[in-house]
């Protein structure tokens, strides 16, 4: 079965907007041990990916990141895959 179009996008999309949240919320929002224990859940579940797939991701994130218009959600998203280990950049 093919992806539809927009489909990695759109929930690539979703969990950095979820890991921003976590992130940047204040810890009377969610507690900090709660929130990074998702976001290593996260990052777990990507890493598990195969390579092909990590750099198909990259790709993704860096068209992701240059259409944003926010200045620091952009660098977030820059960074993204070297923060949560799917790329070595």
């Amino acid at each position: 079965m093919q992806n539809p179009p927009g489909l990695v996008r759109r929930l690539l999309e979703a969990i950095v907007a979820y890991t921003w949240f976590f992130e940047t919320c204040d810890d009377s929002v969610l507690d900090d041990d709660t929130a990074l224990k998702q976001m290593e859940y996260a990052a777990y579940l990507l890493g598990q990916l195969p390579d092909g797939d990590k750099q198909h991701l990259v790709e993704e994130l860096a068209a992701i990141a240059a259409a944003e218009t926010d200045p620091a959600y952009r660098e977030f998203i820059a960074t993204f895959s070297f923060a949560m280990g799917i790329s070595e950049e």
